[in-house]
């Protein structure tokens, strides 16, 4: 009777190094990943320290707000870019822990300690969001926050939720709001125009709800 095989003279000798090329692939690729946007993070954190400097060196009033402003949009990307690059790369993810997170660091960035105010992010159902749609709900959380810290007074309370086709953002602070007047295409800011931008270029919109008692802002962005 003739022998068989044993199972080891079945398997090619190549075979376990077939199977674990792609892990290794996937490994480098996270790791290169990590070095970009590591080396992002450094660039961004550079170009504010520069701006910084040629603030304080400027006799112009006029010159050094118009750079601490673009320190705080770049410092606001840094932050954004922080919390969705600072892990493993994903095609999509849990959106509401990054956004307990960025509510943490504008409170901490945007308010002093002696100011009273709370940014409180509203509860939620989870719901994920692929990376590309997390920068611009972020952004658009960022911007909406700033302009109420900036323009309103009382807390400011943060309200995001997920349908099937949108993301819808509320973000509204008590105490002064939008005058009745108030004109989207002649007296919004750099940063409503840009939240206005990001949820049209989506599919989406952006709605202002003036009131004397409160500020209201309204912002959906399409999302797959």
């Amino acid at each position: 009777m003739k022998q068989s095989p044993s199972t080891d003279e079945n398997i090619p000798a190549h075979a376990g190094v077939e199977s674990t090329a792609p892990n290794d692939d996937a490994t480098l690729h996270v790791l290169q990943m990590r070095e970009v946007h590591h080396r992002v993070r450094n660039s961004l954190n550079l170009i504010s320290c520069t701006l910084q400097l040629q603030a304080r060196q400027s006799d112009s009033e006029e010159v050094r707000r118009a750079l601490s402003i673009a320190v705080e949009r770049i410092d606001s990307l840094a932050r954004i870019h922080g919390h969705l690059y600072g892990h493993d790369q994903q095609r999509t993810r849990d959106a509401l822990p990054y956004l307990e997170n960025l509510v943490r660091d504008l409170h901490d960035a945007l308010l002093s300690p002696l100011d009273a105010r709370r940014i409180e992010l509203l509860p939620s159902e989870r719901f994920t969001v692929s990376d590309d749609e997390m920068m611009s709900l972020g952004s658009i959380v960022t911007e909406l926050v700033t302009n109420a810290i900036k323009y309103g007074t009382g807390d400011i309370a943060v309200g995001v939720q997920r349908t099937p086709a949108y993301v819808s953002i509320v973000v509204e602070n008590e105490g002064r709001g939008f005058p009745s007047t108030f004109n989207r295409a002649t007296d919004a800011g750099f940063g409503l125009r840009l939240v206005n931008h990001l949820c049209t270029r989506s599919g989406g919109e952006m709605a202002i709800e003036p009131s004397p008692t409160s500020g209201r802002v309204v912002a959906r962005i399409g999302v797959r």
